[in-house]
């Protein structure tokens, strides 16, 4: 949920809260100012009612104009009464029960005990507190509305100099020559922000140019001395005369030489990934891709006594960079032929939204998730650099695809797929 959208979320909860106790506390008040003017007016009626009863004989005939008096003779003037109380009675005229306000008390006509009830018709002011609860409720709801209005366009119009900065910082690309330009706010925590997203990116911009040229460098200045080396060794490997034990020894350095320019490229090849260097990508069918690698790997199949089943129910179209795409796919068969046994098994299946190739090998002795994760390896007295599946993940997460590697028995089997 955007920023806004919580914020006005909270404000109508609060409002709604809000106008809840509001009313409910504008209601009670209202009423009991009612009450207690409705029962005041009880009161001097009784008043009215004793100085009546006290110079005039009392009869049935006898009321008061708009009030209704009941009386009931009371032998016992000790028992608990309950002065006020609402009560209803119905209207002789239309039969409708009208509410009342009744104040109860005893007093003496005649010389005898009463129990008097004086009541007062609550029909205006239960209308009067109807009317005035709905003008209180439509005017409140009238304001929380026009304010709640009002906070979403002030907000709108406060963080529009954020969303402008957020804009700009998702168009900013590290590997472009182009600084992050932002406009100057009139808002302090905008330009702090503003600030400080200036001097953060241009730091990374710097970083990323250098780490760039160190690896671009190191590319050159690393391979270089390594093919001399390995030149040099096999024109000594060439030489006559030498002993046994220096044939080992210059057998020993071709092939840690070997192995250093191997990982010397792995390596750069997984910085290059890093820093984003691979631009440009096409839709390319992996299944041409990797029908042309099998052709190149036919050799080395017959060479190891593998056999190859293949299987294509349909063309895997990716968009990802063409040279990242072949290294993944050679990575992926040259992993399985290098763990594979002898003879052994290769399987490879195509489908419209997969890639899954399988081959026979060793039993897994280690978590299968582990296994691309750099310098992880199964055998660690093989030479392999424990950097191929490492390489393909890192392809993988760039360009947003699965892959999961898992085993049953001695199949081992890669799957990629689409997210």
């Amino acid at each position: 949920m955007k920023l806004l959208g919580r914020t006005n979320l909270y404000y109508f909860f609060f409002s709604i809260i809000t106008y809840i106790i509001i009313a409910g506390s504008f209601y009670v008040v209202v009423e009991h100012l009612i009450y207690s003017e409705v029962e005041e007016r009880l009161r001097v009626e009784r008043l009215d009612f004793e100085n009546f009863v006290s110079t005039n004989a009392w009869t049935e005939g006898s009321f008061f104009v708009e009030y209704k008096i009941n009386l009931q003779r009371a032998n016992d003037t000790l028992q608990p009464i309950l002065a006020f109380k609402d009560t209803v009675l119905i209207n002789r005229y239309n039969q409708q029960p009208v509410p009342f306000r009744e104040y109860s008390f005893y007093s003496k006509i005649g010389g005898r005990p009463y129990r008097v009830s004086i009541r007062k018709s609550l029909i205006e002011s239960i209308t009067l507190l109807e009317y005035i609860t709905i003008t209180m409720l439509l005017s409140l709801s009238v304001g929380l509305a026009l304010l709640f209005i009002f906070q979403r366009r002030i907000s709108k119009v406060l963080w529009k100099p954020f969303f402008e900065t957020l804009t700009k910082a998702k168009e900013f690309e590290v590997n472009d020559a182009k600084p992050l330009n932002l406009d100057q706010q009139d808002i302090f925590e905008f330009n702090e922000l503003n600030s400080s997203l200036v001097k953060m990116t241009d730091k990374i911009a710097r970083d990323y140019n250098n780490l760039k040229q160190f690896t671009e460098n190191a590319s050159h200045e690393i391979q270089t001395p390594l093919a001399m080396i390995n030149s040099r060794v096999e024109e000594l490997i060439q030489v006559k005369g030498l002993s046994t034990d220096q044939m080992r020894w210059i057998q020993d350095i071709y092939e840690s030489t070997l192995r250093l320019s191997k990982m010397n490229y792995a390596l750069l090849l997984l910085a290059k990934i890093d820093n984003g260097q691979f631009y440009g990508h096409d839709q390319i069918n992996v299944s041409e891709m990797v029908e042309e690698k099998l052709a190149s790997f036919e050799e080395i199949f017959n060479l190891k006594i593998i056999h190859l089943t293949y299987h294509k129910t349909g063309d895997l179209l990716l968009d990802m960079n063409t040279t990242l795409c072949d290294v993944l796919i050679t990575n992926l068969i040259n992993n399985a032929v290098k763990h594979n046994i002898n003879p052994g098994k290769i399987g490879i299946t195509l489908s419209l939204d997969q890639f899954v190739i399988e081959n026979s090998g060793e039993p897994l002795s280690t978590d299968p998730a582990s296994l691309f994760e750099r310098f992880r390896k199964q055998n660690k007295a093989s030479n392999s650099l424990g950097l191929g599946l490492a390489i393909v993940k890192k392809i993988c997460d760039v360009h947003h695809l699965s892959i999961r590697y898992d085993w049953t028995g001695e199949v081992h089997r890669v799957v990629l797929s689409k997210r």
